[in-house]
């Protein structure tokens, strides 16, 4: 029996426009209701992910959120931080050396707001997008003494390749950096993943990890799809992620993945 599920906020759980759909709502409440641990899963930020949690149904401790790509994992309702891995003060020095140099647009994380050094229409739109309050500042680095969860880089998809490659010559074993979107440039410390913050928690809850199923989209995901019992791609997931997954769906985000999910494995119909 799979005593948890693990999911992927966009374009897994949310359709592309960011609505909830909500038979995949149901599916996460019937799970919860039948004492499935309920995991949401993303690049995204804590405080931008408990308002899908909270909506699955009345939140408690045993709903858990997985955020910043895995450098946190925390309950929902008193948000007790069980894990934590900080990127340092000095790989953050490394990454906005660069930043700075190439023009490039960096988002850095403190309390439930974002930071950033410039004065960019995107940084609007991510605040509108994630609810999360826009901190400017002159100086990253000195903003963020004990380091960040993450920084997100956001640039052309054509040209954030090239600067992960080059910010991976400079990283020294520091941090390392992933694609949560082809725009999106995730930079973590070193080992954080989903998958490796999946394997945290389910060691703390006692559960084995084949009883897990863990479900995306997106390359963030790759190593939380490789970790779970059952590692599964949404139908719009992209080809790499659908090429490890034990089980590629029928639906994709909006058209009820989770749902499908629940009704696999557990026979629930939301």
């Amino acid at each position: 029996m799979y005593r948890l599920i693990a999911t992927d906020i966009d374009d897994t759980l949310l359709a592309p426009d960011g609505s909830f759909p909500e038979v995949n709502r149901r599916a996460l409440a019937l799970l919860h209701r039948q004492g499935v641990a309920v995991v949401l899963s993303s690049g995204r930020a804590t405080v931008s992910m408990r308002p899908f949690a909270r909506q699955i149904g009345p939140a408690d401790d045993t709903e858990y959120l997985i955020s910043f790509n895995g450098a946190r994992v925390s309950t929902v309702q008193s948000d007790t931080v069980l894990f934590e891995h900080l990127i340092s003060r000095e790989a953050v020095e490394i990454v906005m050396d660069y930043a700075r140099l190439e023009d490039l647009l960096v988002h850095g994380y403190r309390d439930e707001a974002f930071l950033t050094e410039q004065d960019h229409p995107r940084s609007a739109r991510y605040a509108r997008d994630t609810g999360m309050e826009c901190l400017p500042t002159p100086d990253m680095v000195a903003d963020l003494p004990r380091g960040t969860p993450k920084l997100l880089i956001i640039g052309d998809p054509r040209e954030l390749p090239h600067h992960r490659d080059e910010l991976m010559k400079r990283a020294g074993g520091l941090f390392e950096g992933v694609f949560s979107k082809p725009e999106y440039l995730e930079i973590m410390a070193p080992g954080v993943s989903k998958g490796a913050a999946l394997g945290e928690l389910a060691r703390h809850l006692e559960i084995p990890l084949e009883e897990t199923i863990a479900l995306g989209d997106s390359l963030n995901d790759l190593e939380m799809i490789a970790t779970a019992g059952v590692g599964i791609a949404v139908a719009n997931a992209r080809e790499e992620l659908k090429g490890v997954a034990d089980l590629v769906l029928d639906q994709t985000a909006a058209q009820g993945a989770v749902a499908e999910v629940a009704r696999r494995f557990w026979g629930i119909t939301a």
